[in-house]
């Protein structure tokens, strides 16, 4: 009688422990992806729809709360990481790697000036709105330097990206705004401004690409290999773009006009292609970094008077190159 009641107990307990093992597994703890409205981390609404993406918990946000995260630990995984953060955010954090080049800005950022501000060098002196403290300084200083001037030749009112349309169409104290391109940008247009430049007429600069967590790196290697094959088979997908259009609710034929202000690498071979003008890009950012721009805000100026770091251990193109082997 004994023994019999201890097999039914042993039974019951191994049932229990079978059950919490099925638990454990359907409650796992799923990789957090954050990313923000750039146009080519939208891509990742239809691969979400299209059941691409089960291994990962898809989470949109501001592109500043996204890095944040990432910083913090709170991210595993940031789509479209320009390296203009992701250099800054190694100031802080030396947990983040870049896996993959997804693409560079060719069109989606602009400047634009007032009529009356005929070329580059009537800006001297005059009131420029840019977010300062984010990628779109970078393209600012490209478009001042591309036309023999910097960044202390003008003033900067800080700005946030998503407003600084709003605040060009608002008054006349701003003679030109530098940041996002369409629809951002509609109000200034709309209000007069000229287009005299885009991240078009500097290719290979704005440069966006996966970073991850180290940690989840390690613990996770195989899933973001398969990820990566997803992805790139994913840009190259119609079917995709038109699930990503449906997710945002607007027509397929808006979406891919979003696209084509970037330069989408479509396979491994062509994002691994990039990593040495990555890492050059990221050598002449360093370089920007070292000195601090006149005017800059407190938000905008602690990113600057920065020595550069060794950015060595920065890139890891390992998945890449296993992918190209497969």
């Amino acid at each position: 009688m004994k023994q019999a009641v201890k097999k039914v107990f042993k039974t019951v307990l191994i049932l229990l422990a079978v059950s919490q093992m099925g638990i454990g597994a359907a409650g796992a703890e799923k990789i957090r992806l954050y990313a923000s409205g750039w146009s080519v981390n939208e891509l990742l609404r239809g691969m979400k729809k299209l059941g691409q993406l089960d291994e990962f918990e898809l989470i949109h946000d501001k592109f500043e709360t996204c890095i944040y995260k990432l910083k913090k630990g709170e991210a595993d995984i940031v789509a479209g990481m320009t390296l203009f953060e992701f250099i800054a955010s190694q100031h802080e954090s030396q947990d983040i790697v870049l896996i993959a080049v997804m693409d560079y800005s060719a069109g989606g950022d602009v400047m634009i000036l007032r009529p009356e501000i005929r070329s580059a060098s009537d800006l001297k002196g005059k009131i420029v709105g840019v977010q300062a403290n984010c990628v779109s300084i970078q393209f600012l200083d490209l478009y001042l330097k591309k036309n023999g001037m910097s960044l202390n030749d003008i003033r900067i009112a800080h700005i946030p990206v998503e407003n600084v349309a709003k605040a060009y169409a608002s008054g006349t104290s701003l003679a030109g705004i530098a940041g996002g391109g369409a629809p951002l940008s509609d109000e200034a247009v709309g209000a007069g401004g000229r287009i005299v430049a885009t991240s078009k007429d500097f290719p290979e600069k704005i440069i966006d690409g996966f970073a991850v967590n180290r940690k989840s790196l390690q613990k996770n290697r195989e899933v973001y290999k398969i990820f990566l094959k997803k992805w790139f088979a994913a840009v190259r997908d119609p079917a995709v773009a038109e699930k990503s259009a449906e997710d945002l609710k607007i027509p397929p034929d808006e979406f891919k006009k979003w696209l084509e202000t970037t330069y989408i690498y479509q396979d491994a071979a062509s994002s691994l292609g990039m990593f040495p003008k990555a890492k050059e890009v990221t050598r002449e950012l360093q370089e920007f970094f070292k000195t601090v721009p006149a005017g800059l805000p407190p938000a905008a100026a602690r990113l600057f008077g920065k020595e550069p770091l060794n950015a060595d251990s920065w890139f890891d193109d390992s998945l890449l190159r296993e992918l190209l082997k497969e």
